[in-house]
C-alpha cells in the first residue's frame, strides 16, 4: 500500500477532524459561491460572506464543510479571510486583467492554471493560497478548528509552534481523502480513555477517579472526538456511580 502524503493539515489534525479538501470539493465550493452570487445579484452572497468570514469560510465553503487554514495550523479569522478573498484575489485579478488587456483577451486564460493549481499541487493549494499562505481543510464530522486567538485564550500555542503532529494512515492511491468511518481494529476514544472505570474500591479513590474521568471526557468533547450527546450520556453515567 502507498503511504498517504503527509500534507500540512494532516500533520496537525487527525483525519476524523480535518482533511485537506479535495480539488472536487473545492470546485463544488466555487460553483455554490457562483450560484449564490447569481441568485442574489451578489448582495446576498456578500452579506452571507461577511457573516461567515470570521469562521474562515465563504458561503460555498460553509455548505460543504470547508475552512480556510493558516500556515501555523489554525483556522483563519475574519481579517485573514478578507485578506485572502478580497486583497490577494483582487491583486491577482488586477494582474491578470492587465495581461489580458495587453494580449487582446488571451491573458484571461491565466485564470485556468491559477484556479486549477490545486489539482497538481501537493498541498492542493491554488495560486491565491500560495500567495496568502493558506490551505483549505474539510471537516467530515463537523469539527471547527480553532483560530490563533482561540488558542491564546486557552493559553495554548498553534500546532506549528507547539510541535503537535499526528500520523497519517495509508491510502491505496496516496491521493484519496482519509476514510471517515473507523475500522473495527481502531479503538474508540471513549473505550480507550474511559477504561479506568474499573479502578478503586475506596470512596476517596473512586471520587478522584471520577473527577479524572470527567476531565478526560470534557477534553474528548472539546477536541471533537465525541459528540455532545455522547458526552452528556457518559457524564451522567459517571455521576450516577458516585
Amino acid at each position: 500500500m502507498a503511504t498517504q502524503p503527509m500534507r500540512r493539515i494532516e500533520a496537525f489534525y487527525p483525519p476524523e477532524q480535518l482533511q485537506t479538501a479535495t480539488p472536487g470539493r473545492r470546485l463544488g465550493g466555487y460553483v455554490l459561491d457562483l450560484l449564490v452570487t447569481a441568485a442574489t445579484f451578489g448582495i446576498g452572497w456578500l452579506i452571507w460572506f461577511l457573516v461567515v468570514a470570521q469562521r474562515g469560510q465563504t458561503p460555498g465553503k460553509q455548505m460543504l464543510g470547508m475552512y480556510i487554514m493558516r500556515e501555523d495550523g489554525t483556522r483563519a479569522g475574519g481579517w485573514y479571510t478578507l485578506l485572502r478573498e478580497v486583497i490577494v484575489k483582487g491583486l491577482i485579478s488586477i494582474v491578470i486583467g492587465v495581461i489580458s488587456a495587453a494580449t487582446g483577451g488571451l491573458g484571461s486564460l491565466l485564470w485556468l492554471p491559477a484556479a486549477l493549481w490545486c489539482t497538481w499541487d501537493r498541498e492542493r493549494q491554488c495560486l491565491w493560497d500560495k500567495a496568502a499562505s493558506t490551505y483549505i481543510a474539510h471537516s467530515p464530522e463537523g469539527y471547527r478548528p480553532p483560530t490563533a486567538a482561540d488558542l491564546r485564550m486557552q493559553g495554548e500555542e498553534p500546532p506549528a509552534m507547539s510541535g503537535r503532529t499526528t500520523a497519517a494512515p495509508d491510502s491505496p492511491s496516496g491521493l484519496m481523502d482519509y476514510p471517515r468511518a473507523r475500522t473495527g481494529l481502531e479503538e474508540d476514544p471513549l473505550e480507550r480513555d474511559m477504561s479506568a472505570e474499573a479502578l478503586a474500591d475506596t470512596p476517596s479513590t473512586h471520587e478522584s477517579s471520577a473527577a479524572s474521568r470527567l476531565r478526560e471526557l470534557q477534553r474528548l468533547r472539546d477536541e471533537g472526538l465525541i459528540t455532545p450527546e455522547q458526552y452528556e450520556e457518559r457524564r451522567a453515567a459517571i455521576l450516577d456511580e458516585l
